[in-house]
């Protein structure tokens, strides 16, 4: 996958105002309840992968998680710093596969972000996950779903044994980028041995708003790292 175009594109997107009034995912909320039962991982060090301006970073920092944020573009954390004026927010500006640290986390929150790239490199990130993240570390996942009823201009560039596809778009904000969409077996492949199921994988649906139709689908599910 070409991160420095990817990075470019979402500095683009987020000049545009991507995300800038977007509530945070529902699903932010199982993540603090999850921490909240586990009060080593909660009171420990994490990582938030594709942090961008904030949407679900911030509301989990401002519930007290020493959670440092990583991104690929600038721009986004250039406007996450300026929505929490005067805090030194812990924020990285790095590709995910190229990220490494002198110790491991105590839980990794990747939402949206390990579908970026071929089967190959998805295959990779849960990998690097599994390296980042201390035994008995929760990793907190959101993917696309083969579900999911593509909307813009596309052609699928791979289809994988286990049932997903890769498709790249010919139109649309990701023109020219692979993007992953996952089918359940894969999820469960892909975390089958190095992690344990805590809750889910379980498919999120959300009707896309008009005039665009369709729907946009999303594994989400939470794991302990074995």
């Amino acid at each position: 996958m070409d991160s420095e175009l990817l990075a470019r594109r979402w500095d683009a997107e987020y000049r545009l105002g991507r995300y800038t009034e977007d509530p945070p995912l529902l699903f932010v909320a199982e993540i603090f309840a999850t921490l909240r039962r586990d009060p080593v991982a909660r009171d420990g060090i994490g990582l938030y992968v594709g942090c961008g301006n904030g949407r679900n970073y911030l509301p989990l920092v401002d519930c007290g998680l020493h959670l440092y944020g990583l991104d690929l573009s600038l721009e986004s954390l250039r406007q996450l710093g300026q929505r929490r004026p005067g805090t030194a927010l812990p924020l990285i500006c790095g590709e995910f596969g190229g990220f490494h640290s002198a110790c491991q986390f105590h839980y990794l929150v990747a939402l949206q972000v390990f579908q970026h790239g071929t089967e190959g490199d998805v295959a990779r990130y849960f990998d690097h996950a599994s390296e980042l993240l201390r035994t008995g570390g929760l990793f907190f996942l959101r993917v696309n779903s083969i579900s999911t009823q593509i909307y813009h201009e596309h052609t699928v560039i791979e289809r994988s044994a286990l049932g997903g596809i890769t498709v790249r778009y010919d139109a649309g904000p990701k023109t020219g980028l692979p993007v992953h969409f996952y089918s359940r077996s894969e999820v469960l492949e892909l975390t089958r041995e190095r992690f344990q199921s805590v809750t889910g994988p379980r498919e999120d649906i959300i009707p896309r708003s008009s005039p665009k139709t369709g729907f946009w689908v999303q594994w989400e599910g939470v794991w302990r790292r074995r």
